[in-house]
């Protein structure tokens, strides 16, 4: 039947047939005619496209949709127009306008939801194969017995010859999860083939096989059947699998046989099984990539195997006696690991490209290194060090002669050599650190036994700085060789020295004179690094004050240096944020500095005075908000250590709250920016004042409220001065608020008949009198609150003698009055309502 494409994209038939785009009985790709009484899963003779996938479905689907609008489109193409009356119709002119392509809108696909469609089909196959697998195994427990030896052969070869053809031919067909299921059910049945031979003597005769010698038969076998079935239909993944298995089960049973030799038999399977990987990657076929991961898989496992048993020969040789590196060499494990080392090259048979190549080398490399370190494992902590030193060094040098796209091949190798040793540098800087915090009565050390010797600590470092140097860009190397690798030595040789018994001043000075340079270094520069040499120099020269701890004296010396280093970072620094950390760490320095001093001088509870003095003056110099801050941080800590240190600490704290708020008082007025500091000045005046207050005893209100109260009316009286425009509220209410309702409180606790009740009532008198008269509201608004209060307190013990008649009449008068007076208001509304309503 021809067929001819419309301009429309409607196609009609020669004998005038509409044509059907959802037509089954031809292929959905080319359009071509499919033969009659094919399976589904046919493939198209033409285009070899699979017509029994789930996607041929989904195509089918979106067919039929285009069919039906094509349908709807015919449907509003051949309707005629309709025409008004008294119009005549129109007539089609197919000249003017050329007709438009129609719009169809895209399908859209369904959602997908639930179990995909391809995924049932593996379910079902995968449960029945297991189902077929145990009803075989059943089968063959419960029939063994009365099937004859023809009977059984029969029943075995039968099935697993049915199941493994079976799976061929429906793969061919299209059908691989039934197939990949049946050649799984096969490959079972072959394993339980063995197992019957074996137990029915007809291998290994009538006392059978061991355990290692029907695995390898299985092995075999597996491996056999799978190799076969890969070559009749290599598109199956599952005797892929199956080959390479069977292949590793004979390499891990055989050595257990009479053959012997695991290292050597390991050795071959690895080098086979990469062997085989590379073939198979050359071979660029998708349809063995399954075998191509097997092996690489494999010759992974087989690997482990070798190295693993070398290695429990190495341990097994060293237990027996000294293991050095010549009876290494000539041993089987020896060899053994070296050859583990070169087969870790095999991969570049199969491609060679430079990212492959310096993994693989570099992988071997760092093998071979570990093995030529291997003797040297038993021989004390000391050759270990020593041993990490020389193999990272060597390699290092490696590194110097490398070319920098390779450089990674002997800097892992140098790495690793170097961890050993590293982690015994780490030990000894920890033992170091506890003999020099834990000194002697007479200031000297006594470290115990090192876990190796202290020159390996200097050596790892070196070591470790080599190989930084090498690493880094040639641009940054003399920065890092200057700011990292040689102060990194020469604090490891401090180190070293706090391992031997030594005074303790020789490691103070050790530590402050290297803190001290390397800070003064980073003050000369000018780059983003100086700023952290000068803070890490200035850790250095803290810790050394921490180790300085147990001699009064001593720490004179750290604490000088980390003052100047503060302040000459203060004022020298060469980069933008060095004021900021100069007055950030000048104050901590300075305070604990003038603290030791004032220790020497015996000042115990007056001892953070001259502290306070001397701060205060270094904030007057250099009013900079982060020296600023950091002083009265360091203040404070002064003050809080020194109240305990004094015979009498409530008398102490007055005398510290007194200086603080004094000295903040002072700052606030030498620089004007400061001002706002004057309140919390006061707050502390007022604080000290309140604390001696307590400490004789005083229990009355106003020695504590009124000061405060009169310095607030004071500051009011002043800002109305100076602002004729602000408000009372703000500027007064607060003083007296607090001059006048503490009085009052304590009025109401012991009674209205007493002193301060006069008192309280004359100068409320006063403050309404004032308040009326200035036209001030806070004054008023306090007078007359605090007044009435104090009035009706005052009248509250005659209230209660009075008859009940009396505050009755008292209380009906009132409201008739106040009833009188909202009914004059509302008649008077009312006749105001209805004269405006008169008004024209």
């Amino acid at each position: 039947m021809s067929r001819r494409a419309r301009p429309t994209g409607v196609v009609r038939c020669s004998d005038g047939a509409m044509f059907t785009y959802a037509d089954p009985r031809v292929c959905p790709s080319c359009r071509e005619p499919l033969p009659q009484g094919l399976a589904p899963d046919h493939r198209c003779r033409t285009c070899d496209v699979l017509l029994g996938h789930p996607r041929a479905a989904e195509v089918f689907q979106a067919l039929e949709r285009v069919d039906t609008l094509v349908g709807r489109l015919r449907a509003v193409s051949w309707a005629p127009a309709p025409v008004p009356v008294g119009a005549a119709a129109p007539v089609p002119s197919y000249a003017a306008a050329p007709p438009a392509d129609p719009v169809v809108p895209p399908l859209a696909a369904p959602p997908r939801t639930g179990v995909r469609t391809s995924s049932v089909p593996a379910i079902l196959l995968g449960l029945g194969a297991l189902c077929l697998l145990v009803a075989a195994v059943i089968f063959l427990a419960v029939a063994w017995g009365w099937l004859g030896v023809g009977g059984r052969t029969v029943v075995l070869v039968a099935l697993t010859a049915a199941t493994a053809g079976g799976a061929v031919v429906i793969r061919v067909r299209g059908l691989r999860v039934s197939a990949e299921a049946l050649v799984t059910v096969s490959l079972g049945l072959l394993v339980l083939d063995v197992l019957g031979a074996e137990r029915a003597g007809w291998v290994g005769g009538a006392d059978g096989l061991d355990g290692a010698g029907l695995a390898l038969l299985v092995g075999l076998a597996l491996a056999a059947a799978g190799t076969l079935l890969v070559v009749v239909e290599r598109r199956l993944a599952v005797p892929q699998v199956a080959a390479v298995l069977g292949l590793l089960v004979a390499q891990v049973a055989l050595p257990s046989t009479a053959v012997g030799h695991d290292l050597l038999v390991a050795a071959v399977a690895t080098l086979g099984f990469a062997t085989l990987a590379a073939a198979l990657h050359r071979a660029a076929t998708t349809d063995l990539r399954t075998a191509l991961w097997s092996a690489a898989v494999a010759a992974v496992l087989t690997w482990c195997d070798l190295t693993l048993s070398a290695l429990a020969g190495v341990a097994e040789g060293a237990d027996r006696g000294g293991l050095t590196l010549g009876e290494l060499w000539t041993s089987g494990d020896g060899v053994a690991l070296l050859g583990a080392a070169l087969l870790l090259l095999a991969p570049l048979a199969a491609r060679r490209d430079e990212a492959l190549l310096q993994v693989c080398v570099t992988a071997a490399a760092a093998t071979a290194t570990g093995v030529a370190v291997l003797p040297v494992l038993d021989n004390g902590t000391t050759d270990v060090g020593l041993a990490s030193v020389v193999a990272g060094a060597l390699w290092t040098a490696v590194a110097v002669l490398a070319p920098r796209r390779r450089l990674a091949v002997p800097t892992v190798p140098a790495a690793l050599s170097l961890v050993p040793g590293a982690m015994l540098a780490l030990a000894l800087v920890g033992q170091a650190l506890e003999s020099a915090l834990t000194p002697t009565g007479a200031l000297r050390l006594e470290p115990g036994v090192p876990v190796a010797a202290p020159w390996l600590l200097v050596a790892v470092v070196a070591a470790v700085g080599a190989l930084a140097l090498v690493v880094v860009p040639a641009a940054w190397r003399r920065t890092v060789g200057v700011r990292v690798a040689l102060p990194a030595v020469l604090l490891a040789a401090v180190a070293t020295l706090a391992l031997q018994p030594v005074a303790l001043w020789t490691v103070v000075a050790g530590l402050g004179a290297l803190a001290a340079a390397y800070a003064a270094d980073g003050l000369r520069r000018r780059d983003t690094g100086a700023l952290a040499q000068v803070l890490a120099g200035s850790g250095l020269l803290a810790a050394t004050v921490v180790v300085a701890g147990p001699s009064t004296a001593l720490t004179l010396v750290p604490l000088a240096l980390l003052t100047a280093v503060a302040a000459a970072t203060l004022l020298l620094g060469r980069v933008p944020a060095a004021t900021e950390v100069g007055g950030l760490l000048l104050p901590p320095a300075l305070a604990g500095l003038t603290w030791v001093l004032g220790d020497l001088a015996g000042l115990d509870g007056l001892r953070a005075v001259p502290v306070l003095g001397v701060l205060a003056a270094v904030a007057l110099a250099r009013p900079q908000v982060a020296l600023e801050a950091a002083t009265g941080a360091a203040a404070a800590v002064a003050a809080l250590a020194a109240i305990p240190l004094a015979t009498d600490e409530t008398l102490s704290l007055a005398l510290h709250l007194t200086l603080l708020g004094a000295l903040v008082d002072v700052h606030s007025l030498v620089h004007p920016s400061r001002r706002r500091l004057a309140y919390v000045g006061t707050a502390l005046l007022v604080l000290a004042t309140w604390v001696r207050l307590a400490d004789l005893g005083v229990h009355a209100p106003e020695p504590y409220t009124l000061p405060t109260a009169l310095l607030l009316v004071a500051v009011g009286l002043h800002r109305l001065r100076r602002d004729p425009s602000a408000s009372t509220a703000t500027t007064l209410l607060p003083g007296l608020v607090l001059a006048t309702v503490p009085s009052f409180l304590q009025v109401l606790a012991t009674g209205p008949f007493s002193l301060r009740a006069a008192l309280l009532g004359a100068a409320s008198l006063l403050l309404v009198v004032g308040g009326a008269r200035l036209r001030w509201s806070a004054p008023l608004l306090v007078g007359a609150g605090v007044g009435g209060s104090l009035t009706l307190i005052e009248l509250a013990p005659y209230a209660a003698a009075t008859p009940q008649w009396v505050l009755i009449g008292v209380a009906g008068t009132v409201l008739v009055v106040v009833g009188t007076t909202w009914e004059r208001r509302v008649v008077e509304l009312r006749a105001a309502a209805r004269y405006v309503g008169r008004l024209r």
